[in-house]
């Protein structure tokens, strides 16, 4: 059984920092800064969907920053797909 948690409400920074990253993934290079900056945001499962996998595969990560962007454009591409099938 899974474990259940409560997703928490965004704050300012959360969302920043959030919002850094997707920058980045897009431009293909996460940057030393903005992974501190999610690995800072605490337990991913208290992110609110559609936010909460990508940073949970961040924080989780020991590949190079170019490499990571490159996995989060995947990952990002079927959270989208989820999203557009409300799925999410």
């Amino acid at each position: 059984m899974a474990q259940v948690v409560n997703k928490r409400k965004l704050t300012a920074s959360d969302l920043q920092a959030i919002g850094q990253l997707l920058v980045e993934i897009l431009g293909g290079e996460i940057g030393r800064e903005t992974r501190q900056a999610i690995t800072e945001l605490g337990d991913p499962r208290e992110i609110p969907p559609p936010y909460g996998p990508l940073v949970e595969f961040t924080q989780g990560s020991v590949l190079d920053n170019k490499e990571l962007a490159h996995q989060l454009q995947e990952r990002l591409r079927v959270l989208c797909v989820m999203l557009l099938e409300e799925q999410i």
